[in-house]
């Protein structure tokens, strides 16, 4: 695919007042939004998985600007710049626990207050990358979930969340868990 050409949505459906787009995608960078969330750890590091690849990406300085912000109690969220990214902003989400511990009432804060740090940044299309390898021990669907019941418990905060999957089988499984949200 081209740099500058969108890819088209896989599913697209109205969760509330939301609409949901999944994607398969290779590169983040084909994604056009005003901000992307990002799980994070309280270091603000981005050298593994999931945000070692969106720093790949965006280009060091996202991380360097980041990392102005350590340490990032559990739960809460900061944002940056989105580098060479096609989005404004990275809200970076601290969910982990002191003892590495992503829980499932963690994440949820860590996203309530990621999409409230959207609102006030005026983001209306936000990216969220699949999680499921960054949080390990957690299944794409455990992922799925806990990412559309954020969107429903913050209706309002933003207009379209566009879902990026790598990885086919937890495309599937996002598709599967956004068909139970009707």
């Amino acid at each position: 695919m081209l740099f500058g050409v969108s890819p088209k949505p896989i599913v697209r459906r109205r969760v509330g007042t939301c609409t949901i787009e999944l994607y398969r995608v290779r590169y983040l960078r084909n994604l056009r939004a005003d901000a992307l969330i990002l799980l994070s750890n309280r270091l603000l590091w981005m050298g593994a998985r999931v945000s070692k690849r969106i720093r790949d990406e965006a280009g060091d300085m996202v991380e360097d600007e980041a990392r102005r912000y350590a340490p990032l109690p559990p739960g809460e969220a900061i944002s940056t710049g989105g580098g060479m990214l096609r989005v404004r902003n990275i809200v970076h989400a601290n969910v982990l626990n002191e003892q590495l511990i992503a829980t499932p009432e963690l994440l949820t804060r860590a996203l309530d207050n990621a999409l409230k740090q959207c609102e006030q940044l005026g983001a209306r299309r936000v990216i969220f990358p699949d999680f499921t390898e960054q949080l390990v021990g957690w299944s794409a669907e455990e992922c799925a979930h806990v990412i559309f019941q954020a969107i429903w418990h913050n209706e309002g905060k933003i207009q379209t969340a566009l879902i990026a999957c790598w990885d086919n089988g937890n495309l599937e499984a996002y598709r599967k868990a956004l068909e139970r949200q009707q």
